[in-house]
């Protein structure tokens, strides 16, 4: 009886049986030096950043031979935070959060922005080392070991701390605009302890610039004063030629950089620093309008939150000689924190 009949398959020859790859293990980074032997190509380069988190994202995919990893460094600011390796090339690519956008980058452009999140880490961490060494010793991780790696794979010059310029993130290319819709937006004031907030409707193909005024009347504010949005495509302002951001603000529309319920856009305006976050998509406005809010905005004499609490302070002792001065110094006469007046900002907004 042969083989088959009895249910067991023939033994193929030596030189003829098919070898699976073996899976390989990324997750000990002593490991790493083992994975890609050769020159390492990049493919799939991408950067991702968080509307509402000053955090990017730099993803590829390495390739020397016939193997492939995928590679992502997390960026917080200007600095790296992680270093991840993943056998399956597209766990390193998939993007898990809605509020995420995404770019494609040159081999150049990724090799620099990695290069330079790397130096930012290391000089941080010699500035520790040199400064509180026990305290560095227990922080310790193996970053540096993964950072050392990555540089030779990408075929970066070893980390040398000497003084060097900066390079600039390469901002995220602007989505093309969208059909116009209409935008709930809560902004409130991220400093004082009692929220100031308000509620207001306007349109997505509104400029940045145009935000900026219509916040100014809700805000009661000079429309004049510097201000800036942070999003995850750079920073927009009214100066974008001047240090003050990477590109003017009305030159980008407010649907471009948020565009669905949940997104987050931080604002400042001179001192004060606010979030905006979208809450819902309703039908198209023909004018903005404020629909509700809670308590006073400042008043334009206080600079700063230092300022509003010693206002508050104040206000709590209006007869007090000192507390005098201050109030007339900070705009505390007739000043009701608790007093907000919809009619009178949506006056102001027509």
């Amino acid at each position: 009886m042969s083989p088959v009949s009895r249910g067991r398959k023939p033994k193929k020859p030596k030189n003829q049986r098919s070898r699976s790859p073996r899976p390989f293990d990324v997750t000990r980074v002593e490991r790493w030096p083992k994975l890609l032997h050769g020159a390492v190509e990049l493919s799939d380069r991408v950067v991702r950043g968080e509307s509402d988190r000053d955090r990017v994202v730099l993803a590829a995919t390495l390739t020397a031979g016939q193997r492939s990893v995928g590679v992502r460094v997390v960026v917080d600011g200007d600095s790296v935070r992680t270093i991840e390796l993943h056998a399956e090339p597209s766990d390193a690519l998939v993007s898990r959060r809605r509020s995420e956008v995404k770019a494609s980058l040159t081999p150049e452009e990724f090799r620099s922005q990695v290069e330079a999140a790397l130096i930012v880490r290391a000089d941080f961490d010699a500035w520790l080392c040199e400064r509180v060494p026990d305290f560095f010793e227990r922080w310790k991780s193996d970053l540096p070991e993964r950072a050392g790696q990555l540089r030779r794979w990408l075929g970066l010059p070893e980390y040398e701390p000497v003084p060097r310029p900066a390079v600039d993130p390469v901002p995220l290319v602007l989505p093309p605009p969208m059909p116009a819709t209409g935008l709930s937006l809560a902004v409130a004031l991220s400093g004082p302890d009692r929220a100031i907030w308000r509620r207001v409707e306007v349109r997505s193909d509104v400029t940045l610039a145009g935000v900026h005024r219509i916040l100014a009347a809700v805000f009661d504010r000079d429309e004049r004063q510097y201000h800036r949005f942070e999003t995850a495509y750079g920073v927009f302002s009214s100066d974008g030629q001047g240090g003050e951001g990477d590109r003017l603000d009305d030159q980008v529309l407010l649907g471009q950089v948020v565009t669905a319920p949940g997104h987050r856009l931080p604002y400042e305006a001179e001192r004060w620093r606010h979030w905006i976050r979208v809450e819902r998509v309703v039908d198209l406005p023909e004018t903005p309008s404020c629909l509700d809010g809670e308590r006073a905005a400042p008043p334009p004499e206080c600079e700063d939150e230092h300022a509003y609490e010693m206002l508050l302070e104040a206000l709590r002792d209006p007869g007090d000689d000192e507390n005098e001065g201050l109030l007339e110094e900070l705009g505390g006469y007739g000043f009701d924190p608790e007093w907000f007046d919809r009619e009178g900002v949506n006056a102001r907004l027509g």
